[in-house]
């Protein structure tokens, strides 16, 4: 469940790298700035996301690749 969530995160953290193209493509440019309106930066969001999860997900594949050998 927690790589599960990972993956949720990764997902939501790449969305918001690419906020800029996504707001191009749909033609609104405004949605950028209602999203860093409510969380800030998106670019350095997307990033920290990406981040945790990746971090998030070697932890918990050591780990189970742990209790699998031992």
């Amino acid at each position: 469940m927690t790589i599960a969530w990972s993956y949720c995160i990764a997902l939501a953290g790449a969305l918001a790298s690419i906020v800029d193209d996504l707001a191009d493509a749909l033609g609104d440019p405004g949605i950028k700035d209602q999203i860093g309106a409510a969380i800030g930066d998106v670019k350095t969001t997307g990033r920290i996301l990406l981040a945790v999860s990746v971090v998030t997900i070697i932890a918990r594949l050591r780990t189970l690749r742990r209790n699998q050998c031992g």
